[in-house]
């Protein structure tokens, strides 16, 4: 009887192991979700940038800017410099996943989510890989390939702050992919384009602000500047 109860508690203890070390599986959509509901308490921020580019064809010094968002996707810059920076990273909104993406696929790497976005409304094959990280529900990674064949791939590193999860550094790397540069190097032989094709930029976030009642009047200046 003793060694049938020791076999029925390690069989119990593994059994109870097993259940802890597995994870459910969510849909696509409900990794979004999961994704936005983090985000959910945060109404609008400012926060400092500084930035530091390293790119083809492209001088820039050190550039610092003020960036202002509100919910559900509006953003502002008080510097105009930044508009040649990749806005897939800088205006990222999570709270607006779900409805701009449909998930096409789901993947598990080294314990993190690997999303295969569909635009629902932009006419483009593009299709973000977005890596998520189930520990706190924060976007790690997007990349995506530009037309011309120029891959962007944009890696955050966050902080608890207030007790949100906030992007403190990003890192965002350009590179060209040799399959699809040969046409668009002969285009660029009949017509040079200043585009830079790769390179690093690097940004760091400081100063936060959370939840200050910024005004809508702010964002809708930068529309008619535009």
């Amino acid at each position: 009887m003793m060694r049938c109860t020791a076999i029925t508690f390690l069989v119990l203890l593994a059994a109870s192991f097993v259940q802890g070390k597995t994870r459910p599986q969510l849909s696509g959509e409900a990794i979004l979700k999961y994704v936005e509901a983090n985000f959910a308490g945060i109404q609008d921020y400012t926060v400092s940038l500084e930035a530091k580019v390293d790119l083809e064809r492209l001088k820039v010094p050190q550039m610092k800017a003020t960036m202002y968002f509100k919910q559900p996707d509006k953003f502002h810059f008080d510097s105009e410099g930044f508009a040649l920076l990749p806005k897939e990273g800088l205006s990222f909104a999570p709270g607006s996943l779900t409805s701009r993406y449909d998930v096409e696929e789901v993947k598990e790497e080294n314990a993190l989510y690997v999303l295969t976005l569909k635009p629902k409304a932009r006419k483009t094959n593009a299709r973000p890989l977005v890596t998520v990280n189930p520990a706190n529900w924060t976007v790690l990674r997007i990349a995506s390939l530009q037309p011309g064949g120029r891959n962007i791939q944009t890696d955050f590193e966050y902080e608890k702050l207030e007790g949100y999860w906030l992007p403190v550094r990003l890192t965002a790397t350009l590179a060209v992919d040799t399959s699809e540069a040969s046409v668009s190097d002969n285009v660029q032989q009949r017509r040079p384009s200043l585009v830079p094709r790769q390179g690093t930029i690097q940004i760091r976030y400081s100063d936060y602000r959370i939840n200050s009642g910024l005004p809508d009047e702010l964002f809708e200046q930068k529309k008619q500047a535009k």
